[in-house]
């Protein structure tokens, strides 16, 4: 069995959902689809998503609702006429009139909200397969048995839902389920964070012990690196699932980070395919690699700062790390990654809950807690990860790299390597950020 997950853009317009139509008729292993609202058709286009964020603040805020439904039925309309399934417009313009009757008192309102965009995908597509030859059910996420818990829009699986997820393997016929939310203990929608359609599907998939969990997309694959920072990449033929979270959390957006984590537990593999191009082999990510490389891939993100704290033999004093971490977490500030030395250490942190008024409370706070012999700032700093898990094996990547900077004079403001050896993190100015990446890249790639 097969789970197979497609995203908005592959449920775009009529044309694109016949596309999967074709993919899903096309191998009789497909027995699990899992379906995100419907994306942009054109650039300019606005998402299901979006417009369902609007509706609700609209609702919430008391303002005039009917433009924004009317643009919400419209743009179902349009699909439902391209596939001849005019008899679900009312069905349809009923869920979206509905939600007014919901209570902003209700802390999952703003759920119950976002979440009509992946129902409304779901009953279309079992509604079309059925009208074409195909035996589909749709399949509710409370009836799948995703129980999570959590806050608005941060759901977390339940240890107990792998039972009930387990029971849709008897089922016979094409399962259709909604991504991007489940179900709590008290019967309350409760969404995953924004993208979370490839993370039911990769519950679905860990929870059946599938043999592949496909996620279609619009891209032939992963890139070895950005399009927009580097012409006509690489399309990377497989990447472990350590190496795909190292780029995930750095710029790699085209899957979930969170998605990897059910799969990669259960040991399911999975592929990135194109939907306009299924033919394709696409990108497949595995618990252990069979392709020797020493790098599978550079990315990077900006708006970092580097917090420098020097205090005279800080090796000695056990509680000065343990201080400092206290004062960032009463200013809710994470950090990403550390360095230290006999005499100082160096943190790097997100630059967004910095504001100027919190930095100025974390210098003062330090110098009083700590009574350090300085403590200083980098802002505006940029992340270049290179990643690879073959480069525990290979002595030669760190000075490659390294060299390959020096000589684009690229100045470093600390190098850092995490505990895994998957990646490489080189700190460098933002304005370099993109110099950098394409160094890295014909370096490795090239």
């Amino acid at each position: 069995m097969k789970v197979t997950k497609f995203g908005g853009s592959s449920l775009a317009n009529g044309d694109q959902i016949r596309k999967v139509f074709q993919i899903i008729k096309a191998d009789p292993r497909r027995k699990i689809v899992v379906v995100s609202a419907f994306g942009k058709q054109y650039p300019t286009d606005v998402k299901v998503t979006d417009l369902l964020i609007s509706y609700y603040l609209d609702y919430k805020n008391k303002k005039n609702i009917k433009k924004i439904q009317e643009k919400l039925v419209t743009r179902f309309s349009c699909v439902l006429q391209e596939l001849d399934l005019k008899e679900m417009t009312s069905v349809i313009t009923d869920k979206i009139k509905n939600l007014t009757e919901l209570s902003l008192e209700n802390a999952y309102v703003y759920d119950q909200f976002l979440s009509l965009g992946e129902t409304c995908s779901a009953l279309i597509l079992t509604a079309f397969f059925n009208k074409n030859g195909l035996t589909a059910s749709f399949v509710s996420p409370k009836e799948a048995g995703i129980l999570v818990e959590g806050d608005s829009a941060q759901a977390t699986l339940l240890p107990q839902a792998n039972q009930k997820i387990r029971l849709l393997s008897k089922r016979r016929e094409i399962l259709i389920i909604p991504g991007f939310f489940g179900i709590t203990q008290k019967d309350e929608v409760c969404t995953f964070s924004r993208g979370g359609s490839d993370i039911t599907g990769a519950i679905i998939a860990a929870g059946l012990n599938a043999e592949l969990y496909e996620n279609f997309t619009d891209v032939d694959g992963i890139y070895a690196a950005n399009p927009n920072q580097i012409e006509s990449p690489v399309i990377i033929e497989e990447i472990t699932y350590r190496e795909m979270r190292e780029l995930a959390t750095l710029g790699f957006n085209v899957i979930h980070h969170e998605a990897l984590i059910p799969v990669e537990r259960a040991c399911v593999p999975m592929v990135l395919k194109n939907t306009n191009h299924p033919e394709l082999n696409g990108t497949k990510i595995v618990s252990r690699w069979t392709i020797d490389m020493p790098l599978v891939g550079v990315s990077s993100s900006k708006g970092y700062d580097l917090l420098k704290v020097n205090k005279y033999m800080r090796n000695r004093t056990a509680s000065v790390i343990r201080s400092c971490f206290e004062i960032l977490e009463q200013l809710n500030i994470s950090v990403e990654a550390m360095t230290t030395g006999i005499d100082d250490f160096t943190i790097l942190i997100k630059h967004n809950p910095l504001s100027e008024q919190n930095e100025k409370r974390l210098i003062e706070t330090i110098q009083e807690r700590l009574d350090p012999d300085e403590v200083r700032f980098t802002k505006h700093l940029a992340i270049i990860s290179a990643v690879g898990e073959e480069m525990r094996q290979q002595t030669h990547i760190t000075s490659r790299a390294t060299k390959a900077l020096a000589q684009k004079k690229i100045k470093i403001e600390t190098l850092l390597q995490g505990s895994s050896e998957v990646s490489l993190l080189f700190v460098v100015a933002e304005h370099q950020e993109n110099k950098a990446v394409r160094t890295l890249y014909a370096e490795f790639f090239d």
